[in-house]
């Protein structure tokens, strides 16, 4: 007996050392940004790497950062592209929110959680064209119902992973790691990603042309009017009406996309506003929310997806070439982030000819805006991308020759 209860005292012991041990180092090193202390090391910050935890991590960023001006929230688009630290804002706090492979739902959770954490007077929420008429949930997908997004959800055993956890143990020898190698992370303390890294050697133009064969593998729906997805629909309202009773000025964009990313041949004809729906949808909710009465400032809309030469890159011309403004065909680079960002806070932009790049929407503008999509992808179409959307049509004919 006495064998056994001693047994028992030096478990009891070696699980008390050990739980103190991971609480020194996990709150010291503080991987995710989640467990801020007084203690918590601060030239660990630039080696902290949030890509494997991003939801926590950005959760993090807001929980690392006791004053926020503002907060840049949407998915990859922004994460990849919106410099929180451009000169424009002269010295503001500034978080990029931006979650990889996170729409609407995830969007809209850390939009939320950002208000309810920190005073923040402003937001540029962006939609991804597409997100809003899509059924598809991210939040599984992902560590969202592992981060503090999730609210009350496994809430106590979730701070106390980030405490003592062996997967926060885990990441800490990482940081630690990379920090005695002087390693770069892929995200900037304000969650920037501003360094990706790279998969393999694989060149930009086999990129585009290997995402475009596997989509034509599967049943496309069509871009033009799909409908909006009204649950998606709700969550924008409420995150918009949150955010003008909170006093937050809230300005949500639409991003912009390559002209050949949803582009197709037939259109030249009748061209479409591609997700006309989508982008009547937002423009009338804003609406809707801004006729409410409330002390915040009315939500603004804009609109970037047209077929400005900066959204019409020609495709590479060989495998050791890349598109000057793009990643690919639905990630903008930091440049035309940085004129985005300029024209939204009325800056002056940092790309000549970008002056006219994108358009505010209101009741006045929507009409002569859409005109002008029309107009500029019948011009794509029947100008500078005619070689591109050939090449376009012979890859999707390849992808489909792949169903049979």
């Amino acid at each position: 007996m006495r064998a056994f209860r001693g047994y028992s005292i030096g478990l009891v012991a070696v699980i008390a050392v050990a739980s103190l041990v991971s609480f020194a180092v996990n709150t010291t090193v503080n991987p995710w940004r989640v467990t801020p202390t007084p203690w918590s090391s601060q030239k660990l910050d630039p080696y902290r790497d949030i890509s494997s935890q991003i939801r926590t991590g950005k959760a993090g960023i807001v929980r690392a950062n006791p004053k926020i001006d503002v907060g840049l929230v949407g998915s990859s688009r922004v994460a990849n592209g919106l410099d929180p630290e451009f000169p424009g804002w002269q010295g503001q706090s500034v978080v990029n929110l931006g979650c990889s492979g996170g729409f609407i739902y995830e969007s809209t959770a850390l939009a939320r959680y950002l208000m309810e954490e920190r005073k923040v007077g402003l937001i540029l929420f962006g939609v991804d064209p597409g997100d809003l008429s899509s059924t598809t949930d991210t939040r599984p997908m992902g560590d969202y119902h592992s981060s503090p997004l999730a609210g009350n959800e496994d809430r106590f055993n979730r701070e106390i992973r980030y405490m003592i956890g062996v997967s926060t143990f885990e990441a800490s020898m990482e940081t630690l790691k990379r920090a005695s190698k002087h390693e770069q992370t892929q995200y900037s303390p304000k969650g920037l990603r501003a360094h990706p890294k790279k998969k393999g050697k694989r060149s930009q133009l086999d990129f585009i042309k290997d995402r475009i064969q596997g989509e034509a593998e599967f049943d496309v729906p069509d871009t033009s009017k799909p409908a909006v997805n009204p649950a998606k629909a709700r969550v924008l309202e409420d995150m918009m009406r949150d955010a003008r009773q909170r006093g937050v000025h809230l300005i949500t964009f639409i991003h912009p996309t390559h002209a050949l990313m949803n582009s197709r041949a037939a259109d030249a004809a009748n061209p479409p506003v591609v997700f006309e729906h989508e982008r009547r949808a937002v423009l009338e909710l804003a609406q809707k929310v801004n006729r409410e009465t409330f002390d915040g400032p009315p939500v603004e809309v804009w609109d970037f997806a047209d077929y400005h030469p900066l959204n019409c890159d020609p495709l590479p011309q060989d495998r050791e070439a890349v598109m000057p403004h793009w990643g690919d065909l639905g990630h903008y680079s930091i440049e035309v982030g940085n004129v985005i960002q300029s024209r939204i806070m009325g800056w002056p932009v940092p790309i000549p000819g970008a002056e006219n790049y994108g358009t505010k929407l209101t009741a006045e503008t929507i009409e002569p805006w859409f005109n002008h999509v029309r107009e500029g992808y019948k011009a794509y179409l029947t100008g500078p991308g005619v070689g591109d959307m050939a090449l376009k049509e012979q890859w999707i004919a390849e992808g489909e020759a792949k169903k049979k």
